[in-house]
């Protein structure tokens, strides 16, 4: 599978479709408000910082999707269950 590029993480997070079709209708991408600052954050900071509380998934999906996207590593610290190097 090819690598997404940064453009469609982005319309994926927003819910529009991507030109790769990168999505999948199983796999929730949309961000929230609260989502999508925690998403602009990590993007900054080069890891994920999520709260133990209040979050879904999708802001992981997404993150991943994003690393993959900048040939990054996925880290991710904090939450009930920390994950690194996904």
């Amino acid at each position: 599978m090819n690598r997404p590029s940064k453009d469609d993480v982005e319309r994926l997070s927003r819910g529009q479709p991507t030109r790769t079709k990168i999505g999948s209708r199983r796999i929730s991408h949309r961000l929230t408000q609260k989502e999508r600052i925690l998403f602009v954050a990590a993007q900054r900071q080069g890891f994920l910082k999520v709260p133990v509380t209040g979050v879904r998934v999708n802001v992981l999906n997404v993150y991943r999707l994003w690393c993959e996207a900048e040939g990054r590593e996925f880290i991710v610290r904090g939450g009930p269950n920390p994950f690194t190097h996904m």
